[in-house]
């Protein structure tokens, strides 16, 4: 039966039919999408600009020692006694956005706006215990570093290892001369290095919980170009030592999820072109190419980390030590001025002189 005028006035949405229900919501709908365009064209012919986020500070800190502040390199960190041949000195905080030390380098190659922090220090060692090997040492990473890590450090290299392992050589040198067996220290050295690591890395997180952080293991010493200067028997020790150093305390990192950026397997840790030339250059100390590569092997830690080989030879091999006369008098000479640990804390006299002439 037709509606009448009456019926068709009063009809709702919500007494009318199913196809006039879905009239209603196709209308609805259709008033709603014009609504909101009208008001999106209001908006961008009002001329407000879209401000965009500003881009994410890195605020990096670098850990570590004489190679961390770039010595040998043509533009260190280490303040001017460089410039004159001398030991480094002391200088914080260290700033030099042009250097071209491993720090500085990587530094420039991090994406967005980067605050550089370098609280690395020359002749460093890990831990208390490292620095009371020797006297002389100047700082340790866990007592003159860390303390100074800022708690929003967001990037943070730790390299050492360097001085630490010239100490423990040194001291187990002396203790074969007194007719002492050199392994168990060396052994026990080595366990006491792991365990600080440990210490320093829980200090770290401690101080900056959202920091992320890589890692660098040691190149075998004995197969440097300094190492390689040196007797058979003192290759042996400082051999046993850095591999053991990586093997046993920092290629174990990559288990918890700190890349590791591997140094030991690495070949280019070990050609000539990466320490010399230099403008003090020693054989230990990288220079420009040494510290590029280096730069560029944490940003790829950084990026995509891959876990350091197992085994790598020849650079991971480790001789047995033999103690003989000949042994004997190396080890003499490594504890005398012909060998003196100032060639290991890059002395520019020793590298140019060993005998100290």
């Amino acid at each position: 039966m037709p509606l009448s005028a009456k019926d068709a006035s009063t009809r709702t949405p919500e007494n009318s039919t199913p196809r006039q229900q879905d009239s209603w919501v196709f209308l609805l709908s259709l008033l709603i999408l014009i609504l909101s365009l009208g008001l999106t064209a209001c908006s961008a012919s009002s001329g407000s600009p879209v401000v965009p986020s500003p881009p994410t500070l890195t605020r990096y800190v670098a850990l570590g020692a004489s190679d961390a502040v770039g010595y040998n390199a043509s533009i260190s960190c280490d303040g001017p006694a460089n410039a004159a041949g001398t030991r480094p000195q002391r200088s914080e905080p260290l700033d030099c956005p042009n250097g071209t030390g491993y720090v500085p380098r990587l530094a420039r190659l991090l994406p967005g706006p980067v605050e550089l922090i370098n609280l690395g220090r020359s002749g460093a060692v890990l831990s208390p215990a490292m620095q009371a090997l020797r006297q002389g040492i100047p700082a340790n990473l866990l007592q003159d570093q860390v303390p100074r890590l800022p708690p929003d450090a967001t990037l943070i290299t730790i390299w050492v290892g360097g001085n630490d392992t010239n100490a423990i050589a040194l001291a187990a040198a002396q203790r074969a001369l007194r007719g002492e067996d050199p392994l168990p220290f060396v052994d026990q050295q080595i366990r006491q290095f792991a365990a600080d690591y440990q210490t320093l890395l829980q200090a770290v997180r401690a101080r900056a919980p959202q920091a992320r952080l890589a890692v660098a293991n040691l190149p075998n010493f004995a197969l440097i170009p300094l190492g390689q200067q040196q007797p058979s028997s003192v290759r042996q020790l400082l051999s046993l030592i850095s591999v053991g150093l990586t093997q046993r305390a920092i290629n174990p990192l990559s288990q918890q999820g700190i890349p590791v950026v591997d140094l030991l397997c690495d070949p280019r840790s070990y050609r000539r072109e990466s320490f010399f030339p230099g403008p003090l250059a020693d054989g230990f100390h990288p220079n420009d190419r040494g510290y590029a590569d280096l730069a560029d092997a944490f940003l790829s830690a950084f990026r995509q980390p891959i876990p350091p080989q197992t085994r790598c030879p020849p650079f991971s091999e480790v001789g047995s030590l033999q103690w003989d006369a000949a042994a004997e008098s190396a080890l003499r000479s490594f504890l005398t001025d012909e060998y003196k640990p100032a060639q290991w804390e890059g002395s520019l006299r020793s590298a140019r002189d060993p005998k100290g002439a």
